[in-house]
């Protein structure tokens, strides 16, 4: 199978999608001939192609556009039509449906090829009303139209299929979930060499009470509520080393700092933006507990790699979240300083109960989360299409 992967970033950049993209495509690169077209990292780059791991990279010219109201900037790929025309794929993998339109679509339709989606994101629901209404207004023009050209819709959540694909397109769209790398993120020894990296370069001991949360720095993430849950947990806890980390790059950066020294914790936060992946299950071990205050989340990456790590989990009921966790965690109100307050100190007041969670959400993450087994559904889901 001749398999064409379209998304305008892929690896080493080190989004969620990007890497879900990764661990499927290194796995069936060594079955099926698979070219990933993407965008440059740099305006400067020109178009050029590069193999990772068996796959065919081809980086195309790419303009990124700062726009304050989004969330990362917008790639503006140069060349993307004859790109695709020229790969005379079997099958296409769009993975992001706000940045590929008629044109791209015209050259896969016109060359009589099947065209595979992938929502990686639901349409947006309770950040606010500009994001909520233009995205649904984005899906009413353009994104159910690209639903309705694809001959197999995949989704990484039962809510994200259900609150973004409308019913007349479902009997072709399946939910198939995101995996994580169990091996890398594990639960480690404390004194592993490692953790105690990551400690020392947090400017933490073994004893602090270190919350973990890792994502875009955006409003969906929810992270100024997690703030000020935190300056709440320290003024009723004054005698407690409690220490925020949060891991992520994005406009609020600033804001989020300005919050700290506002409410009287600037040296109980850290924000860090280039911890290299393989440092990141090590940064897990030294969390007390993690947490996940968003207000939107198709699918939790973050969330899987905490409870594959064996770390207590706070996280809002949210999207696809509940998909992910199960049982495995505490649950809390989106928006409520106080219940994400008591939902993490009800993790810390009971140890036993928040480690057999803890232990409970590893265990989930080796049965329904393995690569391997999410590769594979892919390859079946494309290779139904081609036999139809």
């Amino acid at each position: 199978m001749e398999i064409c992967v379209l998304n305008p970033f892929f690896y080493p950049y080190a989004g969620g999608t990007e890497r879900v993209l990764y661990e499927v495509y290194r796995r069936l690169s060594k079955r099926h001939n698979v070219t990933v077209i993407s965008g440059a990292a740099s305006n400067k780059s020109k178009e050029h192609i590069e193999e990772i791991n068996g796959i065919r990279v081809i980086r195309l010219r790419t303009m990124h556009l700062s726009i304050p109201a989004l969330p990362m900037p917008l790639p503006i790929m140069q060349g993307l039509p004859g790109a695709v025309q020229k790969a005379c794929a079997d099958i296409y993998h769009i993975n992001n449906r706000y940045l590929y339109f008629y044109n791209t679509i015209s050259a896969i339709k016109k060359a009589n090829r099947a065209l595979a989606l992938t929502l990686h994101d639901a349409m947006p629901r309770n950040i606010d009303a500009i994001t909520d209404h233009g995205g649904y207004l984005y899906d009413v023009v353009w994104g159910r139209r690209l639903m309705r050209y694809a001959d197999v819709i995949t989704a990484v959540s039962k809510d994200t299929l259900l609150s973004t694909v409308p019913k007349e397109y479902r009997e072709r769209a399946y939910v198939i979930y995101n995996g994580v790398d169990t091996k890398a993120y594990r639960k480690r020894a404390q004194n592993n060499r490692g953790v105690e990296r990551a400690r020392k370069a947090l400017g933490i001991s073994a004893d602090t009470v270190n919350i973990m949360n890792t994502g875009r720095l955006v409003a969906q993430k929810g992270q100024v509520y997690l703030l000020r849950a935190v300056a709440d947990l320290a003024k009723r806890h004054k005698g407690l080393d409690l220490n925020l980390v949060i891991v992520g790059r994005g406009y609020l950066k600033d804001t989020l700092m300005y919050m700290a020294g506002d409410l009287g914790i600037p040296e109980r936060v850290s924000i860090l933006n280039d911890i290299p992946e393989r440092e990141m299950p090590y940064y897990y071990n030294t969390a007390s507990v993690f947490v996940s205050a968003s207000l939107y989340e198709p699918a939790s990456l973050a969330v899987m790699e905490a409870l594959a790590s064996g770390v207590p989990v706070v996280a809002t009921r949210v999207g696809g979240v509940p998909e992910m966790m199960g049982g495995c965690g505490t649950y809390v109100r989106p928006k409520s300083v106080s219940g994400i307050s008591k939902g993490i100190e009800r993790a810390l007041s009971n140890p036993k109960r928040a480690m057999r969670l803890a232990n409970d959400g590893r265990k989930l993450m080796i049965k329904e989360h393995d690569w391997d087994a999410i590769s594979r559904e892919y390859e079946h889901r494309f290779e139904a299409v081609l036999r139809n």
